[in-house]
């Protein structure tokens, strides 16, 4: 139990947090990353069907022992299916223990592809956990969605972890998503409603737009305006 609660309280303590601003442009150097591996083809076909991104630059592994924690600030768009226009974004903080042997500490850059209006929402309503009312699996490989014949679409949500130009294995089954109030409030210089802002606030900010003109460049196979 003691080890339990260090854990607990060791690791978003370890986690020097990053401002807002600071994880949109980590956030889209990680996206960078992962639409630079081989076998991203498939993430690229996942992300024109979904209607949300959410990007955590840096999340700490913890381990200690047979227990294992891990950390991570990041944010969440919201995509139009329709018009495929973009909003937010909201800020967010991922936490989550794990059991096993393990031991030491990891970082890794983790992408979560939202599949549906339901996912992109519970993100924003204050906290959810995953593999509980919303679904997560790993997301597919290879160079394109078809190419991955063990893949059939039946989670709200698909992740994609990457270290140094590779994918990285990770579990988020119970790891739990919290909305971020104070980074909200720093970015927007007011307290506004996460579901509010995915839901009706367009991205001005140049950090934002970079990332949102990013994600269309995948999208749409358009070259990334400089």
């Amino acid at each position: 139990m003691k080890k339990l609660v260090f854990v607990i309280l060791f690791v978003p303590t370890f986690f020097f947090g990053a401002s807002a601003v600071e994880r949109l442009t980590s956030g889209l150097d990680i996206l960078k990353e992962l639409a630079n591996i081989p076998d991203s083809g498939a993430f690229i076909d996942l992300l024109r069907q979904a209607e949300g991104i959410a990007v955590y630059p840096s999340l700490f592994k913890v381990g200690i022992f047979a227990i294992g924690g891990q950390y991570g600030e990041g944010f969440v768009f919201r995509r139009d299916p329709v018009s495929g226009e973009w909003f937010g974004p909201i800020f967010t903080k991922l936490t989550g223990l794990s059991l096993g042997p393990q031991i030491g500490v990891q970082n890794v850059g983790l992408v979560l592809v939202l599949m549906n209006r339901k996912a992109v929402e519970a993100f924003a309503s204050g906290s959810v956990t995953l593999g509980g009312s919303v679904s997560v699996a790993a997301g597919p490989l290879g160079r394109t969605l078809a190419a991955d014949t063990d893949y059939k679409m039946q989670a709200s949500v698909y992740s994609y972890s990457v270290s140094k130009g590779f994918f990285a294995g990770l579990s988020l089954q119970g790891s739990i998503i919290q909305v971020d109030e104070e980074a909200n409030k720093d970015f927007y210089g007011k307290s506004v409603s996460a579901l509010e802002i995915i839901n009706n606030v367009k991205p001005t900010r140049k950090e934002a737009v970079e990332i949102t003109k990013f994600l269309n460049s995948l999208i749409y196979l358009t070259p990334p305006e400089v």
